[in-house]
């Protein structure tokens, strides 16, 4: 029995590892960055991300992949927890502008959510720009999470 000719993008399932590792690929520029990055060659590369191939990335390579950027292994991982992955940039602001402005813009957006559903309201529409609020509230309290932490962590004067 012959193996399948190789083609170099081939269609794969949705939400699959392999997908996921396409993904990464994409994400952090292309598979000759890639094979770079990992030390392989472009077959045992491309390989990684065939349905049909036995192959599979190792853990260890796909963190090598992982950077800001590249979320994909973040977002699959996070999802198949039961969770979600939200990457944060650090913002460098006044700490009481970041906590006043966003929790009050936020909270009115939420409130404004959470009213549409217990009125049985909330179309597709509106989920989708209630999801981008909500989105939108996650990173500002996670980036108020990060300059909160530093502040923890900054040795005594």
């Amino acid at each position: 029995m012959s193996r399948p000719p190789f083609l170099a993008v081939k269609p794969r399932k949705i939400g699959t590892p392999k997908a996921v590792v396409a993904e990464t690929y994409r994400q952090a520029g292309g598979v000759d960055r890639v094979m770079v990055k990992i030390g392989v060659g472009k077959s045992t590369a491309y390989a990684f991300t065939d349905d049909t191939a036995p192959d599979q990335i190792s853990f260890a390579r796909v963190a090598a992949l992982t950077e800001p950027g590249v979320t994909a292994p973040a977002e699959f991982l996070a999802l198949l927890a039961g969770g979600v992955f939200l990457p944060i940039v650090p913002e460098h602001a006044d700490l009481n502008t970041l906590c006043a402005d966003d929790a009050r813009a936020h909270g009115e957006a939420m409130a404004t959510v959470f009213a549409e559903l217990h009125a049985g309201k909330l179309n597709k529409s509106g989920a989708a720009k209630a999801l981008a609020k909500i989105d939108d509230a996650l990173r500002a309290f996670t980036a108020l999470r990060v300059v909160v932490d530093e502040e923890v962590k900054r040795p005594p004067e």
